[in-house]
């Protein structure tokens, strides 16, 4: 697996790996109570060895839905 990739945002992913040439494939996974993906980020939660498959779900971005405070 590739650790490197893990947590990133998709686009970060894949221009990551198409600096080096690679064209992922990605599937997107998601929660089966979570319908709206409104404020959320996708992210890679999986990394084939090669980098050609990458699997991705949304996250809630805590800043869009005012989740942090002002501190």
């Amino acid at each position: 697996m590739r650790h490197d990739l893990l947590g990133l945002e998709l686009s970060m992913a894949q221009a990551m790996l198409q600096s080096k040439g690679i064209d992922p494939e990605i599937t997107v996974t998601r929660s089966p109570r979570r319908q709206d993906d409104t404020g959320c980020t996708m992210r890679v939660v999986y990394a084939s060895d090669d980098g050609k498959q990458l699997t991705v779900s949304n996250f809630v971005d805590p800043i869009a839905d005012g989740l942090l405070e002002n501190g």
